[in-house]
């Protein structure tokens, strides 16, 4: 829903389409949004289509009904994982909204697992308790929304070596990115700068942002001694 967030210098399409295929040229792999307006996960869906299936189409915790048809949508585009952010279910605008969104319990989350028939990734995790639920429900990989880092290295305790851990909020450098990474995240997630990065400067500011991320991250890490992403160690962050 871009031209209500932001402005309509981009469609839904258009944006998906740039942000889609220049992550994936650079190596890394877009999450798309949803929204009540179908037509979001429809216009991200074929943008990950067009980009061979590297994209993460993101539900919504909508009713099954919803999630069974947007699921064939995410499926359809040849993606090789689908997301929900759980957390969206306590969003204020998503009350009393058609289709209705909700929490999911461990079965009902169990059951949309399935409907994936592949990596699924539970967004929006804030809990240990919550990590261990997706466990569960028989989730590949969280993404653990860090609220200010208090969160990230309870949950890498709890489930590391089980699951795929993600992190997401207020990661902007390739710095924040090493400081994830010691601390027991497998990757992260970063949205707003690369709003900035397409409404700026299209497929280039895209890739413009995603090699300056590697530059910062290749000079902490030899500045840290750690000479590949394996050697990243707790111990190299203060906390």
């Amino acid at each position: 829903a871009v031209n209500l967030h932001y402005s309509d210098t981009y469609t839904d399409m258009t944006y998906n389409d740039v942000l889609v295929r220049a992550c994936a040229e650079s190596g890394i792999a877009a999450f798309t949004g949803d929204g009540t307006n179908p037509d979001v996960m429809t216009m991200a869906t074929k943008a990950i289509g067009a980009a061979g299936g590297c994209g993460v189409p993101t539900i919504k915790p909508w009713n099954i009904d919803t999630v069974k048809a947007k699921m064939e949508q995410a499926k359809a585009s040849g993606c090789f994982a689908v997301a929900m952010d759980v957390d969206a279910a306590g969003l204020p605008f998503l009350k009393n909204m058609t289709p209705p969104a909700g929490s999911k319990s461990v079965a009902e989350l169990a059951e949309i697992v399935k409907l994936a028939e592949r990596p699924f990734i539970v967004k929006g995790v804030m809990t240990v308790k919550g990590a261990l639920k997706a466990k569960e429900a028989g989730a590949a990989a969280i993404v653990v929304s860090n609220h200010g880092g208090r969160v990230l290295d309870q949950c890498a305790d709890a489930v590391k070596g089980q699951m795929t851990i993600l992190v997401d909020g207020g990661i902007r450098t390739g710095v924040d990115v090493f400081k994830a990474l010691a601390l027991g995240a497998d990757g992260v997630l970063i949205c707003r700068p690369f709003v900035t990065a397409v409404y700026g400067g299209g497929e280039e500011g895209v890739k413009c942002y995603i090699d300056k991320l590697a530059g910062e991250l290749a000079d902490t890490m030899q500045m840290c001694g750690a000479h590949s992403i394996s050697e990243i160690t707790r111990e190299m962050v203060r906390i």
